[in-house]
């Protein structure tokens, strides 16, 4: 039989109260009712052990509600995993491919020289003009290129010194000066721009039999000139 554990006195089955001190004795002859020991609305899980379960507490607060020491932590905010070093690999990408450009720049620009030989304008050339025929002579001794231009009469000749531009043969004012030597180049030069004006001849390739010169500038009365002579190759011509 059961004794209550206050008193000791003997207990009946189903008693829920000790009949010598009148203290509360549920449980001792029957099971427990269903949330004894809970306040009202209390809903604590609780494990096989009959430990509450990690994180569990009652709806209301109360003795036996775990604390938030007990309750899960929110995740931290997680950080973009290699964020430092994605901006850092974009910049050394970035870096490099600006390095890259200038190198083939340079290259293109600088180092890779005419974009022609020049062979292609060597020998001699008749121009057909309103003015009558006209021959051109190209020559070459190693880089320096020489043009020989000579009128309908014989003594009409000036041999003037020009250069590659590109895929061009050009002659400039520049080149002009240099046939009165470096002491004389400017004089000669400004003397030349006000009998003819500002201008440069350019020759350009064609095909192998055909070049066309282009002079283009402007006239000691300031207007603006661009004129193109076809020029044929002579089958007999020097090179």
């Amino acid at each position: 039989m059961a004794e209550c554990p206050s008193c000791n006195a003997p207990l009946k089955d189903g008693d829920w109260t000790c009949g010598a001190c009148g203290a509360p004795v549920a449980g001792a002859g029957m099971a427990a009712a269903p949330g004894a020991g809970q306040y009202a609305g209390e809903t604590t899980a609780y494990t096989a052990a009959g430990v509450p379960a990690y994180g569990a507490a009652p709806a209301s607060g109360g003795p036996g509600a775990w604390g938030p020491e007990h309750q899960p932590r929110p995740a931290a905010a997680a950080t973009p995993a290699g964020a430092g070093s994605s901006g850092l690999l974009k910049l050394v990408l970035v870096v490099g491919v600006v390095a890259v450009l200038a190198i083939v720049l340079v290259w293109f620009f600088a180092l890779r020289g005419p974009a022609t030989t020049g062979e292609e304008f060597l020998g001699a050339w008749t121009a057909t003009t309103q003015q009558g025929i006209a021959t051109i002579t190209v020559t070459r001794d190693g880089d320096a290129f020489a043009v020989a231009i000579t009128g309908n009469d014989r003594s009409q000749k000036v041999t003037v010194p020009a250069h590659l531009d590109g895929t061009d043969l050009v002659i400039t004012m520049d080149d002009f000066s240099q046939m009165a030597g470096e002491g004389n180049a400017e004089a000669f030069k400004t003397t030349l721009q006000a009998l003819a004006g500002d201008f440069e001849m350019i020759f350009s390739s064609v095909d192998a039999t055909r070049l066309d010169l282009r002079i283009v500038g402007t006239a000691p009365s300031g207007q603006d000139f661009d004129e193109t002579i076809p020029l044929t190759k002579d089958a007999t011509g020097t090179t």
